[in-house]
Parts: structure tokens; sequence; C-alpha cells
């Protein structure tokens, strides 16, 4: 496995009158009778940062309300530091008498990747009751190591589908092969989220042998699975897959189209440029707001913010593929694109859509895209 780089430190910020002015509002409101009131300033301080927000979080710790200490967690791991101290401040909190305060302390610890915490939250995914568990088994998976293979894999056969779907995507996000049986026998379960989240993992586990059954998966009843399947074979490079991924962009479902689209560029097969590029044509312009793909509720799919995604998923999968030369068909697809893109969008960046946790690099702008796989990487105007 590789190593996974270190999480990002959060830069310091210093307080001008305006922020200091805010600071001082917010302290007074801290001691405010109503506890919606004060999970809003703790949110509030979380966003703001620096030691004067730390400082006034403090007091929000030790609130009688387990609503409001559970925000007051969330926002001192956005406004702290990454200093042993502070790093042992926020683990002090798996220890909080009530559930949601330690699944936001294992929350933040997951997304700082301290291994520090590791041995804490393997206590917790043992102790008795469920609530946090999920957020335990993901704050694993985020940080990564061998330790937590077999707790999670013990986690993976309970009866509770939503511990299955966490231990399953912790297990697929580390990597260790001890796990693919475990996320094999996922794919056959009842659940949908299950199978999805299965099929998913399958793309850090699996091995060629994999590829019928997620070729069969494709072709589940409920969307969640078959998007899974498609990002799977996209990671694994199954060059047998490229009729499904072609179908998967005229599914119904907006997940499972961007799954297709994303994979179709993992591939990497040039000769698919045509089919993006027609794809391209047809995806709506996104719309300002929230875009990322949320886990599903078992009982209906999620409005996920997919639908919004597949015009830039799009872009970015020609740009994987690269210009090919003398093709104006496909040039007259891109410049279209850009024009109805407008120029405020193309300075906006685009994430993966199926990024791996540890994967921090910056991701590029709709712009630098479009450049891509109109003139190849490395390339600017």
């Amino acid at each position: 496995m590789s190593a996974r780089p270190a999480a990002p430190r959060a830069p310091a910020r210093r307080a001008g009158p305006r922020t200091a002015a805010q600071l001082r509002l917010l302290r007074r409101h801290a001691r405010h009778a109503s506890p919606v009131v004060r999970q809003a300033v703790a949110a509030s301080l979380g966003a703001i940062g620096g030691a004067g927000a730390v400082a006034a979080i403090e007091r929000l710790l030790a609130d009688p309300s387990d609503r409001v200490r559970r925000a007051a967690v969330l926002a001192l791991g956005s406004a702290s530091g990454s200093s042993t101290a502070e790093l042992a401040r926020l683990r002090s909190f798996l220890g909080d008498p009530a559930a949601r305060v330690r699944a936001a302390s294992a929350v933040v610890l997951g997304r700082r990747r301290d291994r520090r915490s590791v041995p804490a939250l393997l206590r917790r995914l043992d102790a008795p009751g469920s609530w946090e568990k999920p957020s335990v088994a993901v704050a694993l998976g985020r940080i990564g190591g061998r330790r937590a293979v077999r707790p999670l894999r013990r986690l993976a056969r309970r009866p509770e589908r939503w511990l299955r779907v966490c231990a399953i995507h912790a297990l697929g996000e580390i990597g260790d092969p001890a796990a693919r049986a475990t996320v094999r026998r996922a794919l056959d379960d009842e659940a949908w989220s299950v199978r999805g989240a299965a099929a998913v993992a399958l793309g850090s586990l699996g091995t060629p042998r994999d590829t019928v059954r997620l070729l069969a998966l494709a072709r589940d009843a409920h969307p969640w699975p078959r998007r899974g399947a498609l990002v799977a074979l996209g990671r694994l490079r199954r060059r047998e897959a490229l009729p499904t991924l072609r179908a998967g962009l005229a599914d119904p479902e907006a997940d499972v189209r961007l799954a297709a689209c994303w994979a179709l560029g993992e591939l990497g097969d040039r000769s698919e440029r045509g089919a993006l590029a027609r794809f391209l044509s047809r995806c709506p312009i996104p719309e300002p707001g929230e875009t990322g793909i949320d886990p599903p509720a078992e009982d209906a799919l999620p409005a996920s913010g997919a639908a919004a995604r597949l015009f830039e998923t799009a872009v970015a999968a020609l740009a994987r593929l690269g210009p090919v030369p003398a093709d104006p068909r496909i040039e007259r697809a891109l410049s279209r694109a850009r024009r109805r893109a407008g120029a405020a969008r193309l300075a906006r960046p685009v994430p993966p859509p199926f990024g791996r946790f540890g994967q921090d690099e910056p991701a590029p702008t709709l712009g630098e895209l479009f450049d891509r796989a109109r003139y190849g990487a490395g390339t600017a105007r």
C-alpha cells in the first residue's frame, strides 16, 4: 500500500477589526439560553478559526447540551491547529458520555488522519451501542492501517445495514487484501446500500476475477449498486467493461451516468472521446450550490447533486483521454460546451467525483480541463 499523505495543517488566521467584532458578539451569544443559538455560535466560531475562536469554543465544549458540545467539537476541529496538545484535546472527546459527541470527535480525528487516535477508535468500535460506530468506522478508513481491518470485518457482519455500509467503505479505503473476501460476500447483501458500498470497495481491493460479478452488478435493479459497479470497473481499468460503461451514459439515473462518464475517463481509451463528446453536448450546465454525492438512505435514492456534476465530469474525462488530432467534431463540441459554461465557471475548481481519502492535490479548474481536452496536458492559453 502506498503511504498516505499527512493531513493538511489548518492555516493560521489573523483577526482583523471586523473579525474581532464578530468574536465579541459570538462570545456574548455563547451564553444564550437557547441551545439552538449556542449551536449556531459554535458553527460560526469554527468558520472564523484562529486562537480567539478556539478560546471562545472552550466554553461550549462543557455545555450541558450534547448537541451544543457536538457542534463545539466539530468547530474545534475546524478552528484549531495540528499541534500534539490540540490533537490530544480532540481525542479526549472520544470519552464523552454522549454518543453524538463521540461521533463528532471521530469525524474530526478522521479528517486529521490522526494515527494516535486509532487505539481509542478501536475501543469505541468494540464498545456497547452503535450510534457513533459509523463515524468511527469511516474515521478508521480515512486514517488507514492494518490494525483496523479485523475489527472492521467483524463490523461488516453486523445486522444493522449502516454499520455494514460504513465498515465496507472503510475497508475499501484501507485497501488491505485481507478484507477482499468480506467485501466480495457483501456483493450479495440484501440491502442495496451494502451492495453499492461493496462494489466501490472492490475498486481498491478487487482483481480481474471480480470483473464478471461487477458487470452483473452493473445491471442491478437499484441504481446505487449499478453506480458502484461502474466506479469499480473504472478504478480496476477493465477494458472489457467498455460496452457496459458506454451503456451507462444513457442510464435513467444521474448517479449512474456520472459513474459511467468518470470511469470512461479512467480507462483511457481514446476511441471513447466521440461518445463522451456527444454526452457532454447533452449535459446541463450546473447550477451554483452543493454538488457532492451524499451517502444514500436505505428507503430512497438521495438527492445527490450528481446531475449538476455531469457537465464538469464529462470535460474532465475528455481531458484524461487527451486530444486526438484532426477530429473537428470533438473540437466543435468542446468549443460549444466552453461557450455554454461561461467565463465565471471556467475559474472554478473541479474535484473528482469519486476521489479517495488522502488525495489532497489541488483540483484543476474547469478552464484548465477544457485546455487539456483540446491541447493536451501541461498546455495553457
